[in-house]
């Protein structure tokens, strides 16, 4: 899913909020009008003062969003169509206001007119309903401008074909780049169009290639259903008017659990670089005293096939990098990783240093940029995700973490193949539950001095 969908779908929290914040404000303003209670021959109303009215409707904008989202109607999955999602909101919002009618006679408390009351209703549902119509067209502008389309490139042949590209086509939020009749060419064509999903129709040649691919380069792979036996995990079902369409995802990490673990990102390591800085100010006089040199040492990694710098704390001689053609025969780690035993490049400081991790601190500066999550596959380095295999790369799907299960299951230790296999178990089973597990599981590694 495209950021700008996932901000659009995320704007409606707020939006509903202030919809119905604004609704109770508005009543009470309008019934305390001396205008509008001679033009309706209303009583003089026995006010509550503002400031305790507003706390009130405060909590009925709380109450009425968690209703909405205990009932997923949140989802940053695909919208339902506009008539479902009204009608749904018209029931869940009449819910919540139902709420607090039998709360109100069950404590024999109304502290406030009926009829302000009422008025809230009718504005918090006319506002909530103009929200999400605002929010769909401001949407459809962004597709006829091309800003957040879906670039659909078709797989196979036959009716149905011919069937879903018409549909599509009517929409503005597909734009149809390509159909193939095989996968053969797939590759060419998604690089030359810069393809967002691939959409299969028929069965063909190589099917499971073609999600293999389409799941190492992050491009969405759906299908027509009966076509395929394929991996049963991170699937999710939709439908384009009447044909149902099957989402392969490549990580269980999309929609709401990419928010919530880019919140927890933001959160964690701003927190984090705020609680240790005079740790950082300590190591980096260490550094400096050791040996004079640069605090930092910076170096490419790759994440999700991305390039980026990582930071940390410089831990070995300043021509280290220079030094290790030099000791390639000394390595001890099979596959593309490096490592040999006693490294002479690290200096007396840096040993203490990564004995005890403190020199991957500075990478809660690319965990709050965004290069980085807290938790995720190792990010290593462009001349050792080169020398990938095929299966390898699939660790490239999500973000590259500070930690993570290979981390706390062996590290260096580990054989690059099962290092693989837990990243690759972690990207197809993430919650944050499991990122909780293993952030605490990280310190109690770090304490163990292992």
């Amino acid at each position: 899913m495209k950021k700008i969908e996932i901000f659009l779908r995320l704007l409606r929290i707020p939006l509903d909020f202030l919809s119905v914040l604004a609704a109770f404000l508005l009543a009470y303003f309008f019934r305390s009008d001396a205008r509008v209670i001679d033009w309706l021959s209303l009583s003089t109303p026995s006010l509550m003062p503002f400031p305790d009215f507003f706390w009130f409707g405060f909590q009925a904008a709380v109450l009425v969003v968690i209703m909405l989202a205990w009932e997923r109607m949140y989802s940053l999955k695909k919208s339902p169509g506009l008539g479902k999602e009204l009608r749904r909101l018209i029931l869940l919002s009449s819910a919540g206001f139902t709420v607090m009618i039998v709360y109100f006679f069950a404590t024999g408390v109304l502290f406030f007119s009926r009829f302000i009351f009422g008025l809230s209703f009718v504005l918090a549902l006319g506002l909530m309903v103009f929200s999400r119509l605002l929010l769909r067209f401001v949407r459809r502008m962004l597709w006829r401008r091309g800003i957040g389309q879906r670039r659909v490139l078709f797989v196979g042949e036959g009716n149905i074909l011919k069937d879903l590209s018409e549909m599509m086509g009517r929409s503005h939020e597909f734009l149809v780049v390509g159909k193939l009749p095989d996968g053969s060419d797939l590759a060419h064509v998604i690089q030359r169009d810069g393809v967002d999903e691939v959409i299969q129709v028929s069965e063909v040649a190589g099917a499971a290639d073609i999600v293999e691919f389409c799941q190492l380069n992050y491009i969405e792979y759906r299908f027509v259903p009966n076509m395929l036996e394929v991996q049963r995990t991170n699937t999710e079902i939709d439908f384009i008017e009447n044909i149902p369409l099957i989402t392969l995802r490549s990580s269980a990490i999309d929609g709401w659990a990419r928010v919530v673990k880019r919140t927890v990102d933001v959160i964690g390591s701003g927190a984090g670089l705020l609680i240790l800085s005079p740790v950082f100010l300590i190591i980096a006089a260490g550094i400096k005293l050791n040996d004079g040199g640069s605090v930092f040492y910076k170096s490419h990694r790759v994440s999700r096939n991305k390039r980026f710098w990582m930071w940390k704390f410089r831990s070995m001689v300043a021509n280290a990098d220079r030094l290790k053609a030099e000791l390639l025969e000394h390595n001890r780690r099979t596959g593309p990783l490096f490592k040999i035993e006693n490294d002479p490049r690290v200096t007396r400081f840096g040993r203490l240093l990564r004995k005890t991790t403190l020199d991957e601190l500075p990478q809660l500066w690319n965990v709050l940029k965004g290069d980085l999550s807290l938790v995720g596959p190792r990010a290593h380095l462009p001349e050792e995700v080169e020398q990938y295999e095929k299966h390898h790369r699939k660790v490239l799907a999500i973000k590259a973490g500070v930690t993570g299960l290979a981390q706390i299951s062996g590290r260096s230790k580990l054989d690059f193949e099962k290092e693989v296999k837990l990243d690759v178990y972690y990207i197809e089973n993430w919650s944050f539950w499991l990122d909780v597990k293993i952030v605490l599981q990280t310190f109690g590694v770090l304490l163990e001095g292992e």
